[in-house]
């Protein structure tokens, strides 16, 4: 049977990007540019630091309720029966809980958890599931982006990246630090949707050249502010012919990728806010998050 794991909130990414090349389809697309790493994630040791822990999948089931809330650095909270750890600057703006469906996550210049340096800034918080490589994995939630530009529009003059939630690779197991697998970023005031993976063997390491990443999409309409937007994911983190992902936004597919898919060891969900330093003050809410693992059910479409 497959196995539910309901997660009520909003949600963000987090993770470091390549340099990411333009892309404007609004078509499903199979494949897409190619960049070169620019960062890393945080490190084993930070996420320690914040709470991993060596749960897996196959042995977790949450419920939808947030608990025992914290914004705090270095701390834990629940949802469900999931444990976050939290990444985030010491403000009492940086993350909040304002109703037990939603988390808001908030950076402005110079924010960034405490193993950063000044070239980033960072909100977010990292689940302690790791997610077994091949597991099929159907991921769903609603996020929305505040306005903090002008006429209700989204400014972002991140040179880098923005993402806006991710899928992290289990660097334990790697052995060292990796950008992230899947990435929802913001490319401007556009939603774009990247992929990576490293051949079996390779070393996945940024630096290591091994690495191949793919622009599967990018959105050529700036998006919607102040409006929650559903997104639906279905993936199988596999760096061999067996791997796919299939990603959704307000119903419409805009992702059919099937081929090799992140770095041939486990994964885990990350959101909020990560990108590379930039002077704009944003926010990002994320609500009612559900993630499945087992086999999957074709669909035809999909809406909330």
């Amino acid at each position: 049977m497959a196995m539910r794991i309901v997660l009520p909130l909003i949600f963000a990414l987090a993770g470091s990007v390549p340099e990411i090349s333009s892309g404007s389809t609004s078509s499903v697309a199979n494949a897409g540019g190619q960049g070169t790493l620019l960062a890393e994630g945080p490190s084993a040791e930070a996420y320690n630091a914040a709470g991993i822990d060596e749960n897996t999948a196959a042995s977790r089931a949450a419920v939808s309720s947030i608990s025992s809330f914290s914004g705090k650095p270095r701390t834990r909270f629940q949802i469900g029966d999931v444990s976050y750890g939290v990444h985030v600057a010491d403000q009492g703006y940086s993350l909040t809980n304002p109703d037990p469906q939603t988390l808001r996550f908030e950076v402005r210049k110079g924010d960034h958890a405490w193993y950063d340096s000044s070239s980033v800034d960072r909100s977010e918080i990292n689940s302690t599931v790791t997610y077994p490589a091949a597991t099929p994995i159907t991921l769903s939630y609603q996020l929305m982006v505040e306005a903090n530009g002008s006429n209700g529009a989204f400014a972002n003059s991140a040179t880098s990246w923005f993402i806006v939630g991710q899928w992290h690779n289990d660097d334990d197991a790697s052995g060292v630090g990796t950008s992230p697998p899947v990435a929802l970023n913001m490319q401007g005031d556009h939603l774009q949707v990247l992929a990576r993976y490293c051949p079996p063997g390779k070393n996945p390491s940024n630096g290591a050249g091994f690495v191949v990443t793919k622009t599967l999409w990018t959105d050529p309409t700036p998006i919607v502010t102040g409006k929650y937007h559903y997104v639906k994911v279905q993936a199988q983190f596999s760096n061999d012919t067996t791997g796919y992902l299939k990603v959704w936004i307000d119903g419409a597919q805009v992702v059919n990728y099937s081929g090799p898919l992140g770095f041939g060891v486990g994964t885990n969900w990350e959101f909020g806010i990560y990108r590379s330093s930039a002077p704009e003050t944003t926010a990002v809410n994320y609500r009612n998050v559900m993630i499945t693992t087992g086999a999957l059910t074709p669909v035809s479409s999909e809406r909330p």
